[in-house]
């Protein structure tokens, strides 16, 4: 049996966002798998590992003014999927950031 080796717990989280790379902007209508520590997009194209990237979670509509705005790095690109470690966020964003981790998470305790 493999050992599960994330270090943070993943949640769906239902919501559209703004993937930006390589002076290209992809609008992701929904996505599944986030975490404090990264993100899984559901992007077809082929992007090299190490690109910087950045990840803008609209929260509460357009008109909110509520984002998660994280800086990232590709850590792998599968030609389906597309996998980000986020390498910065400013305290706004994480502490949002941990609050949609906590309140979509099955069990809150182990977050």
């Amino acid at each position: 049996m493999q050992e599960n080796k994330r270090r943070f717990s993943r949640v769906p989280f239902n919501v559209p966002l703004t993937f930006k790379v390589d002076g290209a902007e992809y609008k992701i209508p929904r996505f599944y798998n986030l975490s404090v520590g990264g993100c899984l997009l559901p992007i077809s194209h082929e992007i090299a590992s190490g690109i910087p990237c950045e990840v803008i979670i609209k929260l509460g509509g357009e008109e909110s003014g509520l984002e998660v705005d994280v800086e990232g790095e590709i850590i792998r690109a599968t030609g389906k999927e597309i996998a980000v470690k986020f390498t910065r966020i400013d305290p706004e964003s994480l502490y949002h950031l941990q609050n949609i981790i906590r309140y979509n998470s099955p069990d809150a305790d182990v977050i």
